[in-house]
């Protein structure tokens, strides 16, 4: 079977459709180099992930893989980049080499599993920040007196079960349809029915369109409401007593049920500061804060500006893919950003995750404030563990 057939001509010419070939057609120079630099920044990543999930995995042994029906989302964030990173290696090497150049469904599949993992990657994350803002109310924490004064904030956010229902729905639906019309669309184009291969090709495109508008909406509302939850539960420890001058103490007034029933109160540390001349754990704390935000900044504002950008992209590739394919820098500057691009953004927020790991284990304790437990009582914890399933 040719390469050069007509189902691979737009208006009689062989331009690259880069998502399927790259070589034997117009400027495919340029399509090849843009495929080895994906080939090298995917083998970065791919190495970078698999070192920080090793090294949560053995630092964090407590830490519950598959968590009330949802996967962890840091590490099945990591987890299904790994699996990014592989499927961009071998979809390099096979456009580069020209590995089965006119086996279309398994180019097509391969093409699409790049998409599909990263999909999965940042699904997984939203659901582990819609599982973790109902746990985020805090008590105001008071060194002065007795009195205990709270925050109410009302947060629209479903329930544990939906959360669990909406991310294997959408994941497994995601899945079949992408992957169901890569894999025809591959078979049409092969039997060279263009009006099916069309038909198939805008299914899978509008699929990942609809799905990169729900993921902006979740980062846009959600994602940004725990970053400021978060920088609100700092200040609050922050300013009143949570973190003060060294060797002094903080207290907290608990309610608590004796064993007869009758309701206490009773005045609880939360911490002394450390001696002998260690360095500063205000400063420590402050640090080990600045780079957890930095991490869920850096995460959500790649997030935002990547599915922005693809969920226009995904409608007019649905409706205009050969338009598209034939405008030479329309289609230069598209497979620049899909793959050089976006390398890059999963490469910078890696590293980010990577600095905030290591500068978590500096010191021992990581942020004091309270959460009021389903039976009323006030309990202290550490802000490493409102926020462990994300940052």
């Amino acid at each position: 079977m040719n390469r050069s057939q007509p189902i691979n001509l737009i208006n009689d010419k062989m331009y690259c459709q880069w998502v399927i070939f790259i070589t034997e057609c117009h400027d495919s120079q340029y399509f090849v180099i843009t495929y080895y630099v994906n080939l090298i920044t995917a083998s970065i990543f791919l190495l970078l992930a698999s070192g920080i999930l090793i090294m949560r995995l053995l630092t964090h042994r407590e830490i519950n893989l598959l968590s009330n029906g949802i996967i962890a989302p840091l590490e099945g964030f990591l987890g299904f980049t790994m699996l990014c990173g592989i499927a961009r290696i071998v979809c390099s090497a096979t456009f580069i080499v020209d590995t089965l150049p006119t086996h279309y469904i398994y180019r097509e599949m391969i093409s699409d599993a790049q998409w599909i993992t990263i999909q999965l990657s940042v699904i997984t994350y939203l659901a582990g920040v819609f599982r973790t803002l109902p746990r985020m109310a805090f008590f105001q924490p008071s060194s002065s007196d007795n009195s205990i004064s709270t925050t109410k904030t009302t947060i629209c956010v479903p329930t544990l079960y939906l959360i669990r229902i909406l991310y294997w729905l959408i994941s497994i639906v995601l899945i079949i349809i992408a992957s169901g019309s890569a894999l025809l669309a591959g078979y049409f184009r092969m039997k060279e029915n263009k009006f099916l291969l069309n038909v198939f090709t805008s299914t899978r495109l509008v699929a990942y369109g609809i799905s990169c508008i729900i993921l902006l909406i979740g980062y846009g509302i959600y994602g940004r409401l725990l970053i400021h939850f978060t920088i609100q539960s700092f200040e609050l420890v922050q300013g009143q007593g949570g973190i003060v001058e060294e060797c002094q103490e903080t207290h907290v007034s608990e309610i608590f049920r004796d064993e007869n029933g009758i309701e206490e109160r009773n005045i609880h540390k939360i911490f002394v500061l450390s001696r002998d001349g260690k360095k500063n754990e205000v400063d420590l704390r402050n640090l080990r804060f600045k780079y957890h935000l930095r991490k869920m900044q850096t995460f959500n504002y790649s997030a935002l500006m990547a599915f922005m950008f693809w969920s226009f992209t995904s409608f007019v590739l649905a409706f205009w893919h050969d338009q598209i394919w034939s405008t030479m820098i329309l289609s230069k500057i598209q497979a620049f950003i899909a793959n050089i691009s976006t390398n890059l953004m999963i490469l910078t927020v890696l590293i980010v995750i990577l600095l905030s790991e290591l500068v978590h284990h500096k010191g021992q304790n990581s942020l004091d404030v309270t959460k009021v437990t389903s039976s009323n009582q006030l309990s202290t914890f550490t802000h490493s563990e409102v926020t462990s399933e994300i940052i």
